[in-house]
């Protein structure tokens, strides 16, 4: 089986931490079959120095065309304009690749072009959705009816989550159609480690509480009510945030307004390999997000036995099924969600009994239910 994968979610040159569970994902996926990766870019955002227009990543060949994006405008038009983008791009590479389905994984605008892209070459079309792209992008009329109209022309389409799945029935697309495969951990990676020498590496106080915050910067991830969380929390409990993003330089000046600069770290983006570290010398790890699917670094939090509290949105809940894995509060609740983490911080969890129910997810797997579905 030769797959064609299309996704705006994989990594580059400039950006080796995107999306890091699609590249895990489609790593595994590539020892089970042929696969090539268009991994489109917005034009003038990415010159070809910084990220060529095609690069071998983990033995798989990545093509990074460029489409038109025009900033918080015309946001309807970016299905075709990403259909403009990589329609080249697709006709060369099928002269030598004659593939055999299109995987695309994000429904818009990749999901709306990628259906263009399956009537042209009468192929057909899976659709992986992960979140965002059914939480926000439907709420808007013409989206809506675009990625209605991709997911009504694919074969498949795989939800990482139950919650996702009822989303999109509401769309009026068959439940039938739709299989659930929650998102894979790499468990060997993820693991519990003594607490006290990932401490002792990273230079961290044995004796501070530590809240761990890993991902994007962003307002959909809630860190602004995390950190307004802090004000409300004991002076040795500190904060640590692991990632980057558009909201990073106004939330440090709301640290520095707040006067909390001694007890929350911005700490930009970290290597992979090393979050381990840092899930294992926290005492907690907070997702206070306001949308979310199937969030990886939950599944990565608990592989490494640290318990979670997050948001009760989104496929969540179907992570943190019960109160020995971590608690639950409403999106942008401060107060709940600082009873969660001060309860959090009290409680004795048991680390082992954490990790035991990630165990079945390990992106092999995962992997292996998803190759299956394509055959199927």
């Amino acid at each position: 089986m030769k797959l064609l994968i299309i996704t705006n979610l994989f990594p580059n040159k400039k950006e080796p931490t995107k999306a890091v569970y699609n590249r895990q994902q489609l790593g595994e996926l590539s020892k089970l079959c042929e696969l090539k990766i268009i991994a489109p870019l917005p034009l003038f955002q990415y010159s070809l120095k910084e990220v060529p227009g095609c690069e071998v990543i983990e033995g798989i060949d990545v093509y990074h065309p460029r489409y038109l994006v025009t900033p918080k405008i015309l946001r309807s038009l970016y299905g075709l304009f990403f259909f403009l983008g990589v329609k080249k791009t697709v006709k060369e590479l099928f002269k030598t690749f004659r593939f055999d389905i299109i995987l695309c994984t994000w429904a818009y605008p990749d999901g709306f072009a990628s259906a263009l892209l399956s009537g042209i070459f009468k192929k057909k079309l899976f659709i992986k959705v992960h979140g965002t792209d059914i939480n926000l992008h439907t709420k808007y009329f013409l989206r809506r009816k675009m990625i209605a109209y991709a997911l009504g022309k694919a074969a498949g389409i795989i939800a990482v989550s139950n919650d996702l799945k009822k989303k999109m029935v509401a769309l009026g697309i068959s439940p039938e159609k739709i299989e659930v495969v929650p998102n894979g951990v790499n468990i060997d990676l993820f693991r519990p480690l003594n607490k006290n020498e990932c401490r002792k590496t990273l230079k961290l106080s044995p004796e501070n509480k530590i809240v761990l915050y890993v991902g994007n910067i962003e307002k959909v991830k809630g860190v602004d009510v995390l950190i307004d969380t802090m004000q409300s929390l004991n002076k040795d409990v500190y904060l640590l945030l692991v990632g980057s993003g558009r909201l990073k330089n106004s939330l440090q000046s709301k640290v520095r307004r707040l006067k909390l600069g001694n007890r929350v770290a911005f700490l930009g983006t970290k290597p992979h390999s090393e979050v381990p570290l840092w899930m294992n010398a926290a005492n907690l790890f907070c997702l206070p997000s306001r949308n979310e699917g199937c969030p990886n670094v939950i599944l990565e939090a608990l592989a490494c036995g640290t318990p979670v509290v997050a948001s009760r949105i989104g496929g969540i809940p179907e992570l943190i099924k019960n109160k020995e894995l971590g608690a639950l509060t409403s999106p942008g609740n401060i107060s709940e969600l600082s009873q969660g983490i001060k309860e959090a911080l009290e409680k004795k969890w048991n680390c082992e009994k954490i990790r035991q129910n990630v165990l079945g997810r390990d992106w092999e797997q995962n992997v292996n239910k998803l190759f299956h579905l394509l055959r199927k």
